[in-house]
């Protein structure tokens, strides 16, 4: 497996400074999802692996300056981080190791900037976020936050951007990705005083908040869950057609990614109405037999789409 320096240098990152941050980019990647680290690090073609590891790294340094803290903290650092990232997009330039890397990353592939416009207004407007009314108010949601994050990293694959058939795989597996946070989440979000859940699917049962909150164990309650997986579901088989849309470089990851998925809302469905009252994570042994099997089939020189 090539070193992180020689994927740098495959990757066309020659400048000193700029290696250092990625290298940092790298550290606040690993620190923040160990696991998607391990994944790419496995997974990912070297020449595209560093762009991929800023892109996540963006995203988590997005994700934690909007989220950590009392909301009178975070609306100051917040817009001061948004409005560095926006200059940067026009200057090239940023004040930090992280932003840098991916500003790097957005210039060498030709990352549409359109995407992470987007996604920082919708950001913006989800620090005051009082949940969802209606599926249509969850609809948007995806189209405006959840498919432009996933896009940040999914059309790093193809300089300038996929096509329309690309994006609209990848927007079936934002829409999974994202009823399934909702339902691994449900506990930590409610705790947070979060509801993500469409007000219209909880009417339908019959259920409220406080019957989530006390993560009761009722008909209502599962058939609420039920609904969700069922839709989730549907998304995540959708979002298989994406793996044809894929480049050979990414193609591994993306496979790992959606078994993952599936696997996780497998352990949801499992889990039933327990969801309301703990998380529900990926386990151990899966996730290593899928990384490992794609691994495999990388050592082995196996054709990326077998």
């Amino acid at each position: 497996m090539p070193s992180w320096d020689r994927r740098l240098t495959d990757a066309g990152v020659r400048d000193r400074a700029l290696r250092a941050d990625y290298s940092t980019a790298a550290r606040v990647f690993a620190r923040r999802i160990l696991a998607h680290y391990a994944a790419v690090r496995l997974l990912v073609a070297p020449a595209l692996h560093p762009h991929v590891v800023a892109a996540y790294a963006f995203l988590a340094r997005t994700d934690d300056l909007a989220d950590q803290g009392p909301l009178r903290e975070r609306l100051p650092r917040w817009h001061a981080w948004a409005a560095q990232v926006t200059a940067g997009l026009e200057s090239g330039h940023a004040d930090d190791p992280v932003l840098r890397a991916f500003l790097h990353t957005v210039a060498v592939r030709r990352l549409p900037h359109h995407w992470v416009h987007t996604y920082l207004k919708a950001t913006t407007e989800e620090l005051h976020f009082a949940g969802h009314a209606t599926e249509a108010d969850f609809q948007r949601y995806v189209d405006n936050l959840a498919l432009p994050a996933l896009m940040l990293i999914e059309d790093l694959q193809y300089e300038g951007g996929g096509d329309e058939v690309f994006r609209c795989r990848c927007r079936s597996f934002a829409e999974g990705l994202q009823r399934l946070d909702f339902l691994t989440d449900l506990t930590d979000d409610l705790t947070e005083g979060r509801l993500y859940l469409p007000q219209e699917d909880l009417d339908r049962f019959g259920v409220t908040r406080a019957d989530l909150e006390q993560g009761k164990d009722t008909p209502a309650v599962a058939e609420l869950v039920a609904l969700t997986c069922g839709r989730t579901r549907k998304s995540l088989t959708d979002a298989r057609a994406l793996v044809e849309s894929t480049t050979a470089d990414f193609r591994p990851l993306q496979r790992a990614l959606l078994d993952l998925a599936e696997h996780q809302l497998s352990r949801v469905e499992s889990s039933g109405t327990s969801v309301t009252r703990r998380a529900v994570g990926y386990g151990l042994r899966v996730p290593l037999a899928v990384l490992l099997r794609e691994r495999r089939q990388l050592a082995a020189g196996a054709a990326p789409g077998a």
